[in-house]
């Protein structure tokens, strides 16, 4: 219920007029600018301009949700590094075999100048000078050696994300392992867990909001062991695509590329499509596929209890999700899966008048 005032309301446009007996000029409220107070709000004032420049170097190129990401439709590549020698990542790592059967696979970190969207370039943090790095692809089971040869002007450390691996081999430094220096190596040497098998990441864990926010990670398959039950219910699927989430100094991309530089998935009509969708990002994204339904089956590496039918599906930072999708189309069709937070859907620079950008790619049905 509400209660009114019975006070009269003052003209439109009339001075609010203090009552008669009010004190005037600096003394109305005794102690308001003594020497404390101005001591107390100009510390207030220093600390709150200290916060918002950490705040903005810690979240360089990131935003909220919601956000638009205008930033100038300029190339923002600073540190004079190499131009990348490929503009592909996710590209299949190749290994050698150890005399004791281990796997062996080598990188190097390494910066480059990344081309995120023709003619727009970033600094990028890498392995194997690509973002993202090298596609590791291996089998439950088998024992593991991967050697990181750092060329970077920083320290920097590997993580092995959602996989089972000795704490000593896990790359958190200070905890577990020693950061690896410029100029030096370091082999993390594991064997994978029988169970451990699915879509997983690899990523830095050293200044990680910055050398991942700049590229440093790459996907890590595990494969069902053969003749296991698990492999005999892998999904049958004409095409295994991949694609990695980040942002990059203000860019939305998927596997280091903005739209309409992403890569274009090609299927036919009657095509069976695997997705594995990786989340290397500090957004959320509601990835959703136009025209079609798909069935997540499997999410972190685990699979679910039973799969869920939609057509939308919410990725959070660090997560991963495989999916699979009938294409029931006709040639010549065409249908987009992108991310719908819509601004997520611009690039620095972009209207929401000049078409799509960002965390979008193309379904493409083959004639």
């Amino acid at each position: 219920e509400k209660i009114y005032s019975m006070q009269p309301r003052r003209p439109l446009g009339s001075a609010q007029l203090p009552p008669p007996d009010a004190p005037s000029g600096l003394n109305r409220r005794p102690g308001l600018f003594s020497p404390v107070t101005i001591f107390v709000v100009a510390l207030l004032i220093l600390f709150g301009l200290a916060g918002y420049g950490l705040g903005l170097s810690m979240n360089k190129g990131a935003a909220s949700p919601g956000t638009s990401m205008q930033m100038g439709d300029t190339s923002t590549a600073t540190a004079n590094y190499p131009k990348a020698t490929s503009n592909a990542g996710n590209q299949p790592a190749t290994f050698t075999v150890d005399q004791d059967g281990a796997k062996h696979f080598t990188f190097t970190a390494q910066n480059v100048e990344w081309q995120v969207l023709k003619g727009h370039w970033v600094d990028a943090y890498t392995l194997n000078g690509t973002v993202p790095g090298p596609e590791i692809h291996v089998i439950a089971g088998d024992h593991v050696r991967i050697t990181i040869t750092n060329q970077l002007d920083e320290p920097t450390t590997i993580h092995w994300h959602g996989l089972e691996v000795p704490s000593s081999q896990d790359g958190v430094p200070g905890l577990d392992q020693q950061p690896i220096q410029p100029g030096t190596n370091f082999t993390y040497d594991f064997t994978i867990q029988l169970d451990n098998y699915g879509t997983y990441v690899y990523h830095s864990h050293y200044d990680d909001v910055k050398q991942v926010g700049e590229g440093l990670y790459g996907a890590f398959i595990v494969d069902p062991k053969p003749g296991t039950a698990a492999a005999a219910s892998e999904p049958k699927a004409q095409h295994d695509v991949l694609q990695i989430l980040d942002e990059m100094e203000g860019y939305f991309t998927i596997n280091g590329h903005s739209y309409p530089d992403t890569d274009v998935v090609h299927v036919k009509h009657g095509d069976t499509t695997r997705f594995r969708l990786i989340n290397m990002g500090e957004l959320i994204h509601p990835m959703h596929l136009h025209g079609h339904d798909f069935t997540v089956f499997a999410k972190d590496g685990g699979r679910l209890p039973a799969p869920e039918t939609m057509n939308t599906l919410t990725i959070a930072p660090g997560e991963t999700a495989d999916f699979t999708f009938y294409a029931w189309g006709n040639p010549g069709d065409v249908y987009p899966f992108h991310c719908h937070i819509l601004t997520h859907l611009m690039n620095p620079g972009q209207s929401m008048t000049q078409g799509m950008g960002g965390l979008t790619t193309l379904i493409m049905y083959d004639k």
